[in-house]
């Protein structure tokens, strides 16, 4: 993958939204709604066996008919990165970097992982911090979640701080199975407003 044009279609976000069962107007009625924290793939090809992800906003997340430029790292010009793992850095029209999305792959005891438990411990969080403060979401899932299983999910502020003239809050979360086994936890940092 080198230089891929990117159009961010309202259609897809709305899809992706729905799989990850969120009903947050940012995502589903806005006009122009914003990329939920996992949506831009790392790969340029979209979800896979991803064990750990990373996913980053230099501001606020993209949205809805914004036109990127998806580079790969390892693409002419770009660092590589190891075989097993793989970095797409999004730019705007001026070539502002936007967004990052990281991710490694393999396998938990030769059984795929599935993205989805990522994207519903993500709707959790935004629901919780708003879709639009979102400035970095960091992911490992533990184990997979069984089709059809419930995930119940839970998290709290470990630290606030204030960077790039934003105060900020890192937030650790946890999504269990139906059975209270953790197969996904996260690491997130969003913008909070004054009380």
């Amino acid at each position: 993958m080198g230089n891929v044009a990117v159009v961010i279609d309202t259609d897809a976000i709305r899809l992706f939204a729905q799989a990850a069962r969120s009903d947050n107007p940012a995502y589903r009625l806005a006009d122009r709604p914003v990329v939920p924290p996992t949506f831009l793939p790392a790969d340029g090809a979209g979800p896979g066996e991803r064990v750990e992800t990373d996913h980053r906003f230099f501001g606020p997340p993209p949205r809805a008919g914004d036109r990127l430029t998806a580079i790969r790292a390892g693409s002419p010009g770009q660092p590589a990165v190891a075989a097993a793992e793989s970095l797409t850095r999004y730019f705007d029209r001026t070539g502002g970097l936007v967004a990052e999305s990281w991710a490694a792959a393999e396998t938990l005891a030769g059984e795929q992982v599935s993205p989805q438990a990522a994207a519903l411990l993500a709707t959790y969080a935004t629901d919780w911090l708003g879709a639009e403060s979102i400035r970095r979401f960091r992911t490992r899932a533990v184990r997979p979640l069984p089709s059809g299983d419930i995930m119940s999910c839970s998290g709290q502020i470990i630290q606030s701080y204030v960077q790039d003239g934003e105060p900020r809050v890192d937030v650790t979360l946890a999504g269990a199975d139906a059975s209270g086994n953790v197969v996904v936890r996260a690491r997130a940092t969003f913008t909070v407003t004054a009380d």
